[in-house]
């Protein structure tokens, strides 16, 4: 289902229903085959990176080559678990609900963000809180 036509199916009394719950479970299972053939990518290409470099250029290049790789597979790695967690949040009907506030996250956020678990308000708040 595209996009607008989720949106447009949203009623008020039918926030996260059968079809919005269908579109974005889809949409968070396919990010997840994307970033799991990612992942296994980055896992080979560190593996494969040349450890034994005589010239100290060339080791500190490849240092940082490796560092690069890790930190993109730790990201990736992180973004899954928040798929993971979303996908847990459609099972069990907290899906789309904002874990701190209980207020709709809001379906163009989700668009956005299909893991979300909070709203722009309770994220605004929790900043706000951290600035003091």
């Amino acid at each position: 289902m595209e996009t607008k036509a989720v949106i447009r199916s949203m009623g008020l009394k039918e926030y996260m229903n059968e079809g919005q719950l269908d579109y974005f479970k889809n949409k968070l299972i396919c990010r997840k085959m994307e970033l799991l053939g990612k992942i296994s990518l980055h896992r080979e290409k560190i593996k494969t990176l040349k450890t034994n470099h005589a010239d100290i250029l060339d080791r500190s290049l490849y240092t940082m080559d490796l560092e690069q790789e890790i930190r993109t597979y730790e990201r990736y790695s992180q973004v899954l678990r928040q798929i993971d967690e979303a996908l847990e949040r459609i099972g069990n009907g907290s899906f789309g609900y904002c874990e701190f506030t209980g207020k709709p996250i809001g379906l163009e956020r989700l668009e956005a963000l299909p893991f979300a678990n909070l709203s722009i308000e309770a994220l605004e708040e929790l900043e706000s809180g951290y600035c003091q």
